[in-house]
């Protein structure tokens, strides 16, 4: 054991059927996030490799060997395209000792700007999507190569000094320069949607989970929460019906992402109003005790959360390890 604290005794049968599941990201990361095995131990290796080698896993590899891709994003949050797929592999645990996740971090880094942020990280409509980071989705790409193990790689800290610099007065992010301090716009509601990912990136970097920037970011969505009754919807994302889907993979602004990230930073995990968003978590629980997918990405219909007809394990387990962080 790691000196992870002792899940609820109460969720038992739900660890014990994630820890039996046929889905190898779910054995995995449920034996190192909730049970505490130690990463090098035997089962822990056999689960990782069996996670490395799954066929939906190599698939979704193999669609990233070609980077960066020949096209822009047509949309800001488009399941099919690769920077979720990259985030996804993070999520799942993937690291660099794989050879192929460490050819394409290597390939990912070459399209780095020269600010720090990363290439492929615009869409269409900013006309320059091929020169210019888009903050709000650029750092999905930092939230990847964080996770795959890149953190004592300077140009990965290039990358969150960029993070630290486009923060503004309410401690969110927006791709525009003129919403930055001292600019014109600077009062402007920062996006909620780009904020979320952006601080995913930070909480992926362990020494910068408990930092002021991080809690900044935090209060800010976690403002977005508390004003969800008003006709508050900053750059149009709003907190309503699409936003309290649980789904996975976490491209779209939702509360399984939320909760995931928010419940990452130790000095927020027992602010009021993070404990509504789990409080809503736990409402969405099945009778049987897990979790489904209310909402689906085509993208991934070879993945257990990629259909609607029966529980998630893996949905559950997100769902789980937000529960039991915020109960520690």
């Amino acid at each position: 054991m790691l000196g992870i604290s002792p899940l609820n005794p109460k969720f038992t049968p739900i660890l014990n059927w994630l820890l039996s599941a046929s889905e190898p990201w779910v054995v995995y990361n449920t034996q190192l996030d909730l049970v505490g095995a130690d990463p090098t131990a035997a089962a822990t290796q056999v689960a990782y490799e069996a996670l490395r080698n799954h066929p939906a896993v190599v698939k979704m590899i193999d669609s990233l060997a070609d980077w960066p891709p020949a096209k822009p994003l047509s949309r800001a949050y488009d399941p099919k395209d690769t920077i979720w797929k990259l985030a996804t592999l993070g999520d799942f645990g993937l690291r660099r000792d794989d050879e192929r996740i460490a050819a394409i971090a290597e390939k990912v880094f070459v399209a780095q700007a020269e600010e720090g942020g990363f290439l492929h990280g615009g869409f269409d409509h900013t006309k320059s999507w091929h020169t210019r980071p888009y903050i709000c989705i650029s750092h999905v790409i930092t939230y990847a190569l964080a996770r795959f193990g890149s953190l004592e790689d300077a140009r990965l800290q290039h990358a969150y000094d960029h993070i630290i610099a486009w923060q503004r007065l309410d401690g969110g992010w927006h791709p525009n320069k003129l919403n930055l301090p001292g600019n014109e716009r600077e009062t402007d509601p920062s996006c909620p949607f780009g904020t979320l990912n952006v601080l995913r990136a930070l909480v992926a970097h362990p020494d910068l989970r408990q930092t002021l920037a991080a809690q900044r970011a935090a209060n800010y969505l976690l403002t977005c929460w508390e004003r969800r009754a008003e006709p508050f919807r900053p750059v149009g994302f709003g907190i309503g019906s699409t936003w309290d889907k649980v789904q996975y993979p976490f491209v779209q602004y939702q509360l399984l992402k939320m909760a995931d990230t928010l419940a990452q930073i130790p000095n927020i995990r027992q602010d009021q109003r993070l404990r509504q968003i789990i409080e809503r978590l736990k409402e969405k629980q099945s009778s049987a005790g897990p979790w489904l997918a209310e909402s689906t990405n085509k993208p991934y219909e070879d993945f257990d959360f990629g259909q609607k007809k029966f529980t998630s394990p893996w949905i559950s387990f997100l769902a789980l390890r937000a529960i039991h962080r915020t109960a520690e």
